[in-house]
């Protein structure tokens, strides 16, 4: 599980998404892709109902999906625009 810290910022613009940390002032864009897992995390901050639904949008494997979706959230996670829950 994932969630999005109280001091960050999101803001969709034209089927993409930039993340604010306002406290770090570090800024992240996500292409669309990146903005839909964004998007799915936001939601339900369940990662594997993220990955389920990306491959089913996106018709693609799933092992990709979950690769990806991982190297995204550890990303975030490092920038401290998402948190992981334990």
């Amino acid at each position: 599980m994932v969630s999005i810290p109280e001091h960050v910022l999101a803001q969709e613009l034209d089927g993409e998404c930039v993340l604010l940390n306002l406290e770090t002032e570090d800024y992240h864009s996500l292409d669309p892709v990146g903005a839909r897992a964004w998007q799915l995390l936001a939601e339900s901050g369940d990662t594997e109902r993220a990955i389920e639904q990306l491959t089913a949008e996106y018709d693609a494997d799933s092992a990709t999906v979950r690769q990806d979706l991982q190297t995204l959230v550890a990303d975030l996670v490092t920038r401290g625009l998402l948190a992981v829950e334990r």
